[in-house]
């Protein structure tokens, strides 16, 4: 793997980096999703759905959008995301049926920028395993499940996306953090190829179930993950 966050091999799904591009070409193994009539993909929708409520939560708890935040509060936002990515992608990526390169690279380099923000060390690999025991119950999962939790990774960057305004505004002379950065680089492209990518691993009911389970779990577990970071306690207590 690259250690250039900005190297190309971020770019997900085989997708063209061009702004302009409008489909996958021959040379991408995507098809075209299904789309509702507002031109949404329906499973990104019912996912949506799915987990608007635990969205909502996430988003009223976090200090990085409070009038009075401060820059401690966007290390903080980056830790939580980086506490969160430590737990949910050894589920992703390690199962006997890991996912697709074009998901595992973009997500190793985004706990790369990560890591780099808070001067953390990054493994290679990704050298971070479950229990014993959580391998045995992960691999009764369907693929569906893990691609459900990578869809709120994905959503995690338009997020990061959006808050880049407020990132400058809270540190107005500072650089922005990589993490950031490397949301910017490519805007909302790889968010559109990964909803062709769900489609196509998803295309059944059984499927579409488990991810929306799988994209519940997610959200559930960077709840779970604010409630125990030192820094969501200290603010509460404030």
């Amino acid at each position: 793997m690259s250690n250039d966050i900005s190297d190309d091999s971020y770019f997900p799904y085989n997708y063209p980096k061009n702004n302009n591009a409008k489909k996958p070409g021959k040379a991408t193994c995507l098809t075209v999703s299904a789309r509702s009539k507002n031109g949404v993909s329906q499973l990104m929708q019912r996912l949506r759905i799915a987990t608007q409520p635990l969205h909502r939560e996430l988003d009223a708890r976090l200090r990085i959008s409070a009038p009075h935040a401060e820059y401690a509060d966007v290390l903080a936002h980056l830790g939580l995301l980086h506490a969160w990515l430590q737990q949910i992608l050894p589920i992703i990526h390690t199962l006997h049926d890991p996912l697709h390169a074009q998901v595992v690279e973009p997500n190793l380099l985004r706990f790369q920028a990560l890591s780099l923000d808070l001067d953390l060390v990054t493994p290679c690999y990704m050298d971070i395993h479950p229990h014993s025991a959580a391998v045995a119950e992960m691999a009764n999962l369907r693929s569906g499940y893990r691609w459900g939790m990578q869809y709120v990774i994905e959503g995690s960057m338009l997020g990061a996306i959006s808050l880049l305004p407020r990132v400058a505004q809270l540190s107005p002379t500072r650089k922005a953090p990589h993490f950031f950065t490397l949301a910017a680089m490519h805007g909302r492209i790889p968010w559109q190829a990964f909803a062709s990518a769900l489609e196509r691993e998803c295309p059944d009911e059984a499927a579409q179930m488990a991810a929306e389970q799988g994209a519940r779990d997610a959200f559930a577990l960077c709840l779970q993950t604010y409630h125990l970071s030192p820094s969501a306690q200290a603010s509460h207590a404030n």
